[in-house]
């Protein structure tokens, strides 16, 4: 993919960030309506991702697909684990680190493709990524290299729009070729294409989970807040509140769907699929 392209994609996002003093980029989960700060939705989507996967000061923890480093932040604080967050942008690299609490000793940033990841194989215990696959032109190379890096019984914590309508969205990769805040880089896949491709990598459903209607809660009450703000205060990332707009829309109509996965290497003790 290109950079230039992804760019365009995610700077409309990092000013809406900074304009109202968000620390990350994903859709958030509510419980329901009205129920939080967008902000709180935003945190609350990552706590759902994880789950009871088992995360202390021992586990080395890879934020795959880490933007401007709110979640991995998270994370390291809450758990004391080892995180190193892997973005492909340069710009949300750089954001990343400047945002990054000083001394943090255990968190650190790298800048790199989700498809060629620069570790070593079985170097790592929990994988995340969040919003971040729907970009990646080749899925089941990213897939391939999380079994690579991944110890034995290691846990992948994977959160995605999803649909079944992937030629309604064909229509999309049209506004990928022009650098804008209109290309959307999406590839999108549906659930069963990525639970069949977890079979293929030999990496275990432990869990799935549809949580639509959340997400698309979570992003009223966001485009509530730009709204209260008035549309001055939008300068820079107007275009990225009507495909916010739209996304929301899809979503309550069922073209979109979001799913959290959360999978395992085999290998590992105890590694008994429950998968729904």
């Amino acid at each position: 993919m290109s950079q230039k392209l992804l760019e365009a994609h995610y700077r409309p996002n990092r000013l809406l960030t900074e304009a109202h003093g968000l620390d990350g980029y994903n859709c958030g989960f509510a419980a329901a309506r009205q129920a939080g700060a967008f902000g709180e939705h935003q945190r609350a989507l990552v706590w759902r991702l994880i789950g009871e996967v088992p995360i202390d000061e021992a586990t080395r923890v890879l934020d795959v697909g880490s933007g401007i480093g709110g979640p991995a932040q998270w994370i390291a604080q809450r758990h004391g684990a080892r995180v190193v967050g892997l973005e492909y942008c340069g710009s949300s690299v750089r954001a990343a680190r400047q945002r990054a609490e000083s001394g943090a000793e255990r968190l650190r940033f790298v800048q790199g493709d989700a498809q060629y990841m620069p570790l070593a194989a079985d170097s790592v215990d929990v994988i995340f990524n969040l919003e971040s696959a729907l970009h990646y032109a080749d899925k089941d190379g990213f897939l391939g290299e999380c079994r690579r890096v991944l110890r034995p019984g290691g846990w992948l914590c994977l959160g995605d729009l999803t649909t079944d309508y992937r030629r309604l969205f064909a229509v999309a990769q049209l506004f990928n070729k022009v650098p804008s805040q209109f290309n959307s880089n999406v590839r999108l896949w549906s659930r069963d294409a990525y639970r069949r491709a977890f079979a293929t990598q030999r990496l275990s459903i432990e869990q799935s989970e549809r949580v639509t209607t959340q997400v698309a809660d979570s992003l009223a009450d966001g485009l509530a807040d730009i709204r209260l703000r008035g549309w001055k205060a939008s300068r820079g990332f107007r275009a990225r509140y009507f495909y916010l707009a739209f996304l929301e829309k899809l979503l309550r109509r069922g073209k979109l769907h979001y799913d959290l996965f959360r999978v395992r290497k085999d290998g590992g003790p105890g590694n008994t699929a429950r998968g729904s």
